[in-house]
């Protein structure tokens, strides 16, 4: 092997676009904000009550939406969420602070036990990185549960 065989390696590049001008900017100061912006996300909207769907809301410091990143989607009742790649939207976005959503198609949004450990786990994660976890929502096509309003982020 010589060396220039050995320097072949994936290269990771990261680019920062400039946000949205400040009339278009989106603040979250409440959970129904959360609920009324998911409403908004199209692929969301068209899935609601068919498959889950889980997205975080990378904001910055002023609460301001950064960007909307989609994690995953899956069937009637589950979808893979890799905490890993939460925390990599936010790191790359720059974001201080994140909220998670995702919608139950039963149009229940009580929050099951794995929903429970999962914030949980991404709480203590983003922590780490100086990243606050706002909120974590559920949403259906007509409500949605905040952990923060029933006071399950401790």
């Amino acid at each position: 092997m010589n060396d220039s065989e050995i320097y072949k390696a994936a290269e990771i590049g990261i680019t920062y676009k400039v946000k949205p001008s400040p009339d278009s900017v989106f603040k979250i100061t409440a959970p129904q904000h959360t609920f009324r912006l998911m409403r908004r996300v199209e692929e969301m909207n068209e899935n609601i009550q068919y498959k889950e769907m889980f997205y975080s809301l990378l904001l910055n410091q002023a609460a301001e939406v950064i960007a909307i990143h989609k994690i995953g989607e899956g069937s009637t009742n589950s979808t893979i969420t890799d905490i890993k790649f939460i925390l990599q939207g936010a790191i790359m976005a720059n974001a201080t602070n994140i909220i998670i959503c995702h919608n139950h198609p039963s149009g229940r949004t009580t929050p099951s036990e794995a929903d429970r450990k999962l914030t949980t786990r991404i709480k203590k994660a983003a922590e780490i990185f100086d990243i606050r976890l706002l909120d974590s929502v559920i949403i259906s096509d007509t409500n949605y549960f905040s952990f923060l309003e029933n006071c399950m982020l401790d």
